[in-house]
C-alpha cells in the first residue's frame, strides 16, 4: 500500500445571514492540513484580527489547538496571519510521530472583525493527520549511528530530510565535522508486517547509486523514533537488501547482524 500524502479539510457551515456583515461575528470557513502535518490553514468567513481595535494580526495566543489521539505529541505552535486577511497559517511542532490517528481542534480564543465583534468560541475546526513514514526530519549520532558506517566510513551522525515530494537530502559528517551530502528521491511502501515499510532510493549525488531496505518509525522508542537498514543495490556490488519479513538485520541474508541498522530521533 503506497502512502498517500493526504491533506484533510474541514468546512463549517455559517448562519444564513450575508458572510460580509461585520455586524456577525466570523467564523470558520474551512481548514486544511499539509502534507507534511506541519500547517493547519484555517479559513475564516471575513477578515479577522487579533484585537478589539482592529488593529492586530492573529497571534498563538489567538487560537486554543489541541491534538487528541494516536502517537504524536504536540509542543506548541506559532501563528502567521496577516491583519485583516482571511486566512491564518498554525504551524505545528511536534516531538513524536504521527500514526495517522491524531486529530488536531482548533478553537478561537480572541478572534474578531473589524467591527470588533468577537468569535464565538463554540466556533471549532478539525483535521486529522496522515500517516508519513519517513516523512520529516530526523537525526542519528551516537551510539545510534550504524556500526558499518561509524567503522568503516567514518561516520559520526547523520542528518536526514525527507521531503513530502518524495525527495530527499542527507548529511553525514565525520567527528571533524567534514559533510558529505546526498540527494534524490524515494518511494515509501507499507509492507504487510507490523509498521514496517520498504524504501527505495535514488541517490543523484554526489554519484548515481540506488539503495534499497526497510524502516519503521517507533514513537517513544528506547532513545530513538525510527529504525532503518538500507543497501546499496545498483551499482550491484553483491548486496542483499533486508525485507520486512527477515526484519532488521535481514542485509545480505543477515551477515551483516545489527551492525547496519541506523537508529534517528525526529526533529520536527
Amino acid at each position: 500500500m503506497m502512502i498517500a500524502l493526504l491533506s484533510s479539510a474541514v468546512f463549517i457551515s455559517c448562519n444564513d445571514d450575508d458572510d460580509d456583515d461585520t455586524s456577525n461575528p466570523p467564523e470558520f470557513a474551512g481548514a486544511n492540513l499539509s502534507g507534511d502535518n506541519m500547517t493547519v490553514t484555517v479559513t475564516f468567513t471575513q477578515g479577522v484580527y487579533g484585537d478589539e481595535a482592529a488593529t492586530e494580526p492573529l497571534t498563538a495566543n489567538s487560537f486554543a489547538v489541541v491534538l487528541a489521539g494516536g502517537t504524536a505529541v504536540m509542543d506548541g505552535i506559532t501563528v502567521e496571519h496577516t491583519a485583516g486577511a482571511e486566512i491564518a497559517e498554525i504551524m505545528i511542532n511536534y516531538t513524536e510521530p504521527a500514526n495517522g490517528e491524531e486529530v488536531i481542534t482548533v478553537e478561537p480564543l480572541f478572534i474578531y472583525n473589524s467591527e470588533g465583534v468577537a468569535m464565538s468560541t463554540d466556533q471549532m475546526a478539525t483535521v486529522q493527520l496522515a500517516e508519513l513514514g519517513i516523512i520529516g526530519e530526523w537525526y542519528s549520532s551516537g551510539n545510534n549511528v550504524a556500526p558499518l558506517l561509524a567503522t568503516y566510513f567514518n561516520v559520526d551522525s547523520i542528518y536526514a530530510n525527507f521531503n513530502s515530494d518524495q525527495t530527499y537530502v542527507v548529511e553525514s559528517y565525520d567527528p571533524d565535522g567534514v559533510k558529505t551530502e546526498y540527494t534524490g528521491t524515494y518511494t515509501q511502501t507499507k509492507s504487510d508486517v507490523g509498521n514496517i515499510y520498504t524504501i527505495l532510493l535514488n541517490q543523484s549525488t554526489p554519484s548515481s547509486i540506488t539503495s534499497e531496505g526497510i524502516f519503521e518509525v517507533v514513537p517513544n522508542g528506547d532513545g530513538f523514533d525510527l529504525k532503518y537498514e538500507v543497501v546499496q543495490t545498483e551499482p550491484d556490488i553483491g548486496n542483499t537488501p533486508p525485507t520486512p519479513t527477515g526484519g532488521f538485520g535481514s542485509s545480505n541474508n543477515g551477515e551483516l547482524g545489527d551492525s547496519n541498522i541506523q537508529k534517528f530521533l525526529i526533529l520536527n
